[in-house]
């Protein structure tokens, strides 16, 4: 799947979200074994409950046997700013991730943009 696909699958996982107060989040999560797992923002009344869209991709492709992260797709409607991904979430991906994994966010404006993980770990202070 092409990063293209990545954002258009995860487009359509965002439109699963269940959000109270923040704009729709989703996301798709390549394995290295070229499968790929889908995840959306889930927000609750008591906030402790929710779950962002990449650590559900996670969860289900563990579920399904994925052992690595290839390449993440991440779509949020947030008009222009990347989403933020939750420390306990860059965490995950610190250990799950293959040697420079790449996310591909889309804000919702029609562009894409490429970061890799190892700087978002690098902003968020857990290099």
């Amino acid at each position: 799947m092409d990063d293209r696909n990545l954002v258009a699958v995860a487009e359509q996982a965002a439109a699963t979200s269940r959000v109270l107060d923040v704009p729709i989040a989703g996301c798709t999560v390549k394995g290295d074994d070229g499968r790929v797992f889908r995840g959306c923002l889930l927000q609750y009344e008591d906030s402790s409950l929710d779950q962002d869209p990449i650590a559900n991709g996670i969860a289900a492709g563990r579920s399904e046997g994925m052992r690595r992260i290839a390449r993440i797709g991440y779509y949020s409607p947030t008009g222009g700013e990347l989403p933020k991904i939750p420390p306990p979430t860059l965490r995950r991906l610190r250990e799950l991730a293959v040697p420079g994994m790449e996310i591909i966010f889309s804000p919702g404006t029609g562009e894409r943009v490429e970061r890799a993980l190892d700087d978002l770990l690098a902003e968020a202070g857990l290099a």
